[in-house]
């Protein structure tokens, strides 16, 4: 609706203009705007601060995160492909080659990243554990771990860059599939109020099974996906001698693995509320069920998507391979 849309414009776009500010002091400082002539360089702390500005408000992470729970009004396939897999991904990626590939890194700002991404986790984490919208929670989710990708971007070593950029595939893959659900459970119950629905499990058998799959991924549990990038996430801050951002971020899994269950079991089990709605949309199904095998095998055949953080790994300034 507008008010979501004005919101996300207020944010992004904002913080857009901020980042063209800071784009320009690091012209005024280098004198060009080719990332490899820029590799090494230094850059003031205020000016660091105004592109994380802009790749913060891109990628909905505290305290720019409002927008993305109040674009859960928009269709379902639209929030699988742009929130949970294309759009707040950006503020990452693009973290990533400004910040690990081409400017030096500092400690203050490796220190205050990891802060901000750690808040973000649990905030956001804490708001999905008492929020009674199906996609709004989903959305929640996806803000939490959001911050877990900037840790293991923010560690400064490969084993969290390599978890950071296994994080983005394995919870692209499973967030999707967790919207989608919600997109059948919403079509098809006329709600996304989990308080009006329950039982679900009962007419809606590989919905509520391709759920609980995907959502498996996103908790971090083995042999997932999501297991092997939180994994190795949380073990870069660990060693790196970054005690106290790995248990915040510990508390942060824990808490994920605390509303999604709360989510499952509001939804799929109890006594439901009125008549069960059916699984009306074979295509639909099978396409949370897909992503739902994909979560899976993506921890099963996890070598490969690790290779290929290696080889980008090996090209960053700064990190060792």
């Amino acid at each position: 609706g507008p008010k979501w849309k004005k919101g996300r414009a207020t944010i992004t776009a904002g913080g857009a203009l901020v980042m063209l500010v800071g784009v320009l002091a690091v012209y005024g400082i280098t004198g060009t705007f080719d990332l490899g002539a820029m590799k090494g360089t230094a850059l003031p702390l205020g000016v660091s601060a105004l592109l994380l500005t802009g790749l913060l408000s891109k990628s909905a992470t505290l305290p720019f995160q409002t927008w993305l729970p109040d674009a859960g009004v928009a269709p379902s396939p639209v929030t699988a492909l742009l929130h949970a897999a294309v759009l707040v991904k950006i503020g990452v990626y693009v973290f990533a080659r400004l910040f690990l590939s081409t400017f030096a890194f500092d400690e203050a700002l490796r220190l205050i990243v990891a802060s901000i991404a750690g808040a973000s986790a649990l905030v956001s984490a804490g708001a999905a554990l008492v929020e009674n919208d199906f996609k709004r929670i989903v959305a929640y989710s996806t803000v939490s771990q959001i911050g877990f990708i900037f840790l293991g971007l923010a560690m400064g070593n490969a084993i969290g860059a390599a978890g950071a950029l296994l994080y983005i595939l394995m919870h692209g893959l499973a967030k999707a599939g967790l919207f989608l659900s919600a997109g059948i459970v919403e079509q098809n119950a006329g709600t996304k109020d989990i308080t009006k629905l329950g039982g679900l499990i009962r007419s809606m058998p590989w919905t509520a099974g391709a759920f609980l799959l995907c959502a498996f991924s996103v908790m971090g549990i083995p042999p997932f996906g999501g297991f092997f990038s939180k994994y190795m996430v949380i073990s870069a801050a660990v060693s790196g001698d970054q005690l106290v951002f790995g248990a915040v971020f510990l508390a942060g899994a824990l808490l994920t693995i605390l509303y999604l269950f709360r989510l499952f079991t509001k939804v799929f089990l109890g006594e439901p509320h009125g008549v069960l709605a059916p699984e009306t949309s074979r295509l639909m199904v099978a396409c949370v069920v897909l992503l739902a095998a994909l979560s899976l095998a993506g921890g099963l055949v996890v070598g490969w998507p690790s290779d290929l953080a290696r080889v980008a790994i090996s090209q960053m300034l700064g990190v060792a391979g």
